[in-house]
């Protein structure tokens, strides 16, 4: 049975990919480079995530690249003000929130 509306099934396809990068970073294939995530433009008004240093791979994207939890390592992203705005911070999640109760006197 196909689809009466393929562009909703893209839609599923680029929601599914941007909740999986969703404060991670990136790798493309088994490279050991990782760099910040950005959304690019994709099919109609979608997007996909993408390496934010603008990273080139050859393929369809879609399983290509992987999230991980690293730091960024690629020099690119970490020279971009852009990019290292996007990059996941994977200490963030270690950090207290502000602000902090007071100890009881």
């Amino acid at each position: 049975m196909t689809d009466p509306n393929p562009l909703a099934t893209f839609a599923r396809v680029a929601d599914s990919e941007q909740r999986r990068f969703e404060g991670r970073n990136l790798r493309v294939r088994r490279s050991p480079v990782v760099h910040a995530v950005r959304a690019a433009p994709w099919l109609a008004s979608l997007t996909l995530p993408a390496p934010a240093c603008g990273q080139g791979w050859s393929g369809t994207g879609v399983g290509e690249l992987h999230p991980v939890s690293d730091p960024v390592t690629c020099s690119h992203c970490l020279a971009s003000a852009q990019a290292r705005a996007a990059a996941a911070d994977p200490d963030r999640s270690q950090q207290l929130a502000l602000p902090l109760p007071m100890a009881a006197e």
